[in-house]
């Protein structure tokens, strides 16, 4: 996995990022999919990767207010917090999600004022000297 990514990986970031302003994926400017991918993308795709396994859980901690919900696997003697404590360990397992779908929301308005600051002064040789346009 290391030498995937020393050898592909970060080269194709690195020369992605350096020339961004020479690519329209999709038709859409490379720094606009850039800034959206990063502030927009990746924390939705968090949030989903995260939200499959922890909405579940806290959604049945809450439902049978307590933590770990009725019928939930555990691989040790675990204490089961009732009242208030199930309810908080519960909830937090709902935040970590919800939180990341929040700084998404969040992102696109960061994403959209650094689409207006964009200098006009870049280098468009690179993209001219470089084999793959």
């Amino acid at each position: 996995m290391l030498i995937i990514n020393e050898k592909w990986y970060l080269p194709f970031i690195n020369w992605y990022v350096s020339t961004v302003h020479c690519h329209t994926p999709f038709g859409y400017s490379g720094i606009s999919v850039m800034w959206y991918s990063i502030f927009v993308g990746l924390p939705l795709f968090g949030a989903f990767i995260i939200g499959v396994f922890s909405i579940p859980i806290g959604c049945k901690g809450l439902m049978h207010k307590q933590f770990p919900p009725k019928g939930m696997k555990v691989y040790k003697p675990t204490k089961i917090l009732r009242g208030w404590r199930g309810n908080v360990k519960s909830i937090f397992f709902l935040l970590i999600p919800i939180s990341l779908i929040l700084f998404s929301v969040w992102g696109y308005f960061q994403a959209t004022d650094l689409l207006q600051k964009v200098p006009n002064d870049f280098d468009y040789s690179v993209c001219e000297n470089h084999p793959l346009y």
